[in-house]
This record gives C-alpha cells, structure tokens and sequence, in this order.
C-alpha cells in the first residue's frame, strides 16, 4: 500500500508505514562496566560479499521504511526485523529496499490489525502463542485474510495481495527465529507448521528435476481460473492488437514529445520494461553501435552489474534492432538532449542517461545513480545536500505521459481500450510470437523466454498460448449468445 493511497479494509488502527528520507544507519553496543549502563553508537556496517566489497561503513540508505504504531512510535521488533533483513540481502547482492519496502507495507497491516484487534478487546499482540493453535496471532490472521477473499462484493484484497501478506508475516517469525531478535521464551508456541515438498522444475535448457521446497499450513491456494485477454507476467497485461498498434504509433507520430516517442518505440520494438528504457545510458548506445549487427539486431547486457535496472536486476540481453538504435544515438547528438544533459547530475557525459525530463532529472532514478550521489566521481558536482536529499524517480511523467496520450486517441477513436506501460513489452512478445508464426517457425519458447527474461517458462508459455485461448473464448461467446438470442426472439409477440 502506498503512503498516499488508503486501504479498504475497516481497521480501527492509525499504524501506519513511513520511511526514513536519509537513513544513516548505527548500531548500538552498551558498557556494563560502571554503574550505569553506558550506549556507544557506531556507524553501521554491512558487507556487500556478492562484489567482495570492504564493508561499507559511510553510506546513506534513502527512504528506508520504518513501521509506525497507531500511538506515534516506532515497532520495535518490526523496525528491527527490517534492519536485519536489509543486512542478510546484502551479502547475496545489492540489497534492494523496493523488495524491503513490499515486505514492510505488509508487516504495517498485519499491525494495523492486531491494533484492531486489540481496539475491540482481543488480547492479542505479535508475540501472542497461547497452546491452543486456533488462538495464536497467525492462525487468527490467516482466518481474518480468508474471510477477505471470501467477501462477493467490494473485495478489499486480491488473492495475491492475501498470499504475500501471509508470506512477509511468516517471514517476520522466521527471522525473529533465526536470528535471535527476541528470547527463546518470547514466542511459547510454533507460530507455523512448515512440511517439504517437492515441485517440479524444468530448468533453462529443459531439463526436469524435483526441487525441495518448504511450505507451511497457512498455505493460501490460488483456485483454477483463466485470465481472458491478458498475460500475467508481472502483472495482468494486455497485448495491443494490430489495430490498436497502428492508431497508437499514428498518435505517437504526431507527438511533440521526442524522448516520450522513443522511450514508447524502444518498449514496444524490445520489450524493455519502464525500469529498464528509463535507465538507458548514453554509452549504451555508442557501444551497441561498436558491435556487428546480427539478423537485424544489436544485443545489450541488462541487469545487475550494466547501470542499467531491470526487475530484480535480473541479467540478459536486450535485443534492439538496428534502426531503432540509430534513432536514439540521433536523438542523443540533438540539441535538446544536450541542453537536458547540462541541467543534469551527470552533466555531458556518457554515463548519462539517454532520456532525460527538460528540467535534466530522469524519468526513472537508476540504481548507479543513487551510489554515484554517495561514492562517484560526479557527486563533486553537487552539494553535500543536494548528495543525498534528492527526488527519486520512477516512471510516474511516463505514465502520465501515455495517459494523456490514450485519451487523444478516443478523442477520435473512442471505443480504444487502456494501455499501460508494460503493455507495450507484452506486446513486443506476442509481435515475436505471431512472426514467428507467419515465418513457420516451430518451438520458439526458449527464443522467447531469453528475449522477454523470463524466470519460469510458464510464463513464456503464457503468450504462446495466448492467441489460441483467446479464439477459443471468442468462439464459445459467440455461440453463447448467438444460442440464447435465437431463445429470446421466440418470446417475440
């Protein structure tokens, strides 16, 4: 749940989720030696071992989340679960506080709910483990997000909303567990019951093996259903048609908007996700145009390690064609992107970014950026302040961008259906599918799992089959109701 949006469900709680803008961490260590205990603050250290880096002692976290009760101070246990969790993420890689930040929005409801709870009389709280099962803390909440979803009309939470708030709260008492963070006699009782089971795997090259994973009884099952007319890869996106194709490159034709126009051809003709387009660097682009183009196409590492973001910084290639890589290396060299550039944090290098807002901030705040500010060569540009107290952007001119453009295009056409950002990557995957297709190709999946950078092939063979289920529910409509129509025309007088 955003800071800014409120939540349909009916709690009488002020708790709340609120972050701390510039978070110099420091740990505590007290000296028992006198007669009063003295607190010794240090600065906090954590090791980045995925880089083998030295520990970093003398950097700033921005808008790192902080958990705040319905009376105005801190949750202790829950603030300090964060920390630690921030901490163990960095010896994996980067640590990545949007993922923090996800498991911290849902902690703040699960206290949202136990302040309820405890507003109408239940004596219930985070570490309440009495041995009756059905009455602990989690057995209750797992009951209360079952009876959510069970409600017909106006339902507050969606089914993935409830499984990942049941996921962060087990996630919770497992490191609480884990790590120490509270007594053994804090927690009397389990607060889950964890079983192994096996699932079946196909890895990258089709390979079958049974991996072990552990689940636990407050297992929220997803029903059998199907999702007519989107693809669920990160979200419910919708593939534009071919006609809406046309009148949406027609608009973007007609735009005044350079870089709204290429950052659109560049997620349309790539499949690169907002993250991704927004954080494009200048050297990218004279790079990919170093390499020999093949079929067309010019290939460029993304993800962890390039400056350039991708959901979980998930690494593979992007695959441009050739033309389109031309237009932006045209569009860097133009006058309006140098004169964005010179307002820039980067100012005239190749570092840069590709896209920039006219004011010289970015459409969307790379992760190199926010390290640059602190260690790079270019925060000498800059005040100490200006270092750390900047505005992190992600996307939102983008998408306002694309609204703006939509309703242009009902203004003529006004039977045109909403589009998202990310609908233009689903639709850069189901162009390569239907090409694929009208060529004669046969098994393209792996083709299309590495261009799209899919994790799991279900989701790769979501778009093969996307065409087929969607004739096959078009095909069942129309006898539908061509049958119920030749019923209800017998009723005619």
């Amino acid at each position: 749940m955003r800071e800014d949006k409120k939540s349909k469900e009916a709690l009488n709680s002020a708790a709340r989720l609120s972050h701390i803008d510039v978070f110099v961490p420091a740990q505590i260590e007290f000296d028992h030696r006198s007669d009063h205990s003295v607190a010794c603050f240090s600065r906090f250290k954590y090791n980045d071992l995925s880089l083998q880096l030295s520990p970093i002692n003398d950097g700033v976290i921005r808008r790192f989340p902080i958990l705040i009760r319905g009376d105005g101070t801190p949750w202790d246990l829950g603030n300090l679960y964060l920390m630690r969790k921030f901490t163990e993420m960095a010896k994996l890689a980067p640590p990545s506080l949007e993922t923090l930040i996800s498991t911290a929005k849902h902690l703040a409801m699960y206290l949202r709910w136990i302040e309820d709870a405890r507003a109408k009389g239940n004596d219930l709280h985070e570490l309440y483990f009495p041995p009756e099962e059905e009455r602990r803390v989690t057995w209750v909440y797992y009951r209360y997000l079952k009876r959510l979803l069970r409600q017909n009309s106006d339902q507050p939470i969606s089914l993935s909303v409830a499984r990942a708030r049941m996921q962060s709260v087990i996630g919770f008492y497992r490191g609480l567990s884990k790590w120490n963070l509270v007594g053994e006699s804090a927690i009397e009782n389990i607060a889950y019951k964890t079983s192994l089971i096996g699932i079946p795997i196909v890895n990258s090259v089709g390979i079958r093996f049974m991996k072990t994973v552990e689940t636990t009884n407050f297992k929220i099952s997803k029903p059998p259903r199907t999702h007519a007319g989107v693809i669920m890869d990160g979200g419910a996106l919708r593939p534009l048609t071919e006609e809406e194709q046309i009148l949406l490159l027609e608009q973007l034709r007609a735009s005044t908007n350079r870089a709204f126009q290429l950052m659109c051809l560049v997620s349309l003709y790539t499949g690169a996700r907002i993250q991704t387009f927004c954080t494009l660097k200048v050297k990218d682009i004279f790079n990919l145009l170093k390499k020999p183009p093949k079929n067309g196409e010019l290939l460029l590492p993304i993800g962890e390690g390039t400056g350039i973001d991708t959901k979980n910084q998930k690494r593979y290639l992007l695959h441009f064609p050739v033309e389109l890589v031309r237009l932006l290396r045209d569009y860097i060299e133009s006058d309006e992107s140098r004169e964005r550039r010179a307002r820039s944090f980067y100012g005239e290098s190749e570092e840069n970014y590709v896209f920039l807002a006219r004011n010289g901030s970015p459409f969307y705040t790379s992760s190199s950026e926010i390290i640059d500010r602190q260690e790079g060569q270019f925060s000498k540009r800059i005040s100490a302040k200006d270092r750390v107290t900047f505005t992190i952007q992600q996307g939102n001119a983008v998408r306002n961008c694309l609204i703006r453009l939509v309703r242009d295009i009902r203004s003529k056409h006004p039977d045109f259906n909403s589009v998202q950002v990310h609908d233009l990557r689903a639709t850069y995957g189901m162009n390569f599918v239907r090409d694929a297709d009208a060529a004669g190709a046969k098994d393209i999946r792996d083709a299309l799992k590495k261009r799209m950078g899919h994790s799991s092939f279900d989701t790769t063979q979501a778009y093969l089959n996307f065409d087929v289920n969607n004739a096959m529910v078009r095909i069942a409509n129309e006898f539908h109701h061509d049958r119920i129509n030749r019923v209800v025309m017998e009723f005619r007088p």
